[in-house]
């Protein structure tokens, strides 16, 4: 952990705890605790080295969030709020790239993994939004949120259909329902639990997850990463 940004001083106004993971920063405000802002960095580590070898799953994903400077913030709403605010006319404005925040006090974490603590880990949705980003511009045609990507159709398969907006109720034999507003084709709800149950309900999204030789992350992340030598 570092007290300072090497490279874009605008950050260092609003944080003050740096941690640097293959490049990226996980970066934290003076009222998050320093195992808060850890885990999440673990976390963010394993997402990126799942078998925890010490080398980066796929160096072209990574060099998508590194080459856009994206950050993860684990901070307060207040604290988003100044700094954009105080961002404007600096190189943070257009210099730095956020994805999804941690917030301390509204987000979970499960210090230890989620078996030690018995909790969900608001991290394993939050960091991997910041992740996948690597994974749609990298192949936008396998993973990328436009029409006609493997993905997305695998998505109307799903759904029973193209939904630009949400329907009030989807095609019978659909089983993807999810009817929130926020259910569109950047967010998604699973409630598949097994690699069998996968196959078994969703042909194209199992096809495009296990027979491209992608090297995407097979083990939740527990927030202790333990790189073999």
């Amino acid at each position: 952990m570092v007290f300072e940004h090497p490279e874009f001083d605008c950050l260092n106004a609003t944080f003050d705890m740096f941690v640097d993971v293959f490049g990226l920063y996980v970066v934290g405000t003076s009222g998050v605790p320093d195992a808060h802002l850890l885990h999440t960095a673990n976390v963010l580590a394993q997402y990126l080295d799942n078998d925890e070898d010490g080398v980066p799953d796929d160096s072209d994903v990574l060099g998508v969030l590194t080459d856009n400077n994206f950050v993860v913030p684990v901070w307060m709403e207040s604290d988003r709020e100044s700094f954009w605010d105080e961002a404007r006319g600096t190189p943070c404005e257009d210099g730095i790239s956020m994805a999804a925040s941690m917030y301390y006090g509204q987000d979970q974490w499960a210090l230890g993994g989620l078996q030690a603590a018995g909790s969900w880990d608001t991290n394993l949705e939050e960091v991997w939004h910041v992740v996948s980003v690597g994974w749609y511009e990298t192949y936008p045609e396998f993973f990328g949120d436009e029409p006609e990507s493997r993905l997305s159709n695998a998505m109307d398969t799903a759904r029973g259909g193209h939904f630009q907006h949400i329907p009030d109720s989807y095609p019978e034999g659909s089983w993807y329902a999810y009817d929130d507003d926020t259910c569109d084709y950047s967010r998604h709800e699973w409630h598949i639990c097994s690699k069998a149950e996968q196959e078994e309900v969703d042909e194209l999204a199992y096809d495009l997850l296990n027979h491209y030789d992608f090297n995407l992350p097979t083990r939740i992340p527990t927030g202790n990463y333990l790189p073999l030598d």
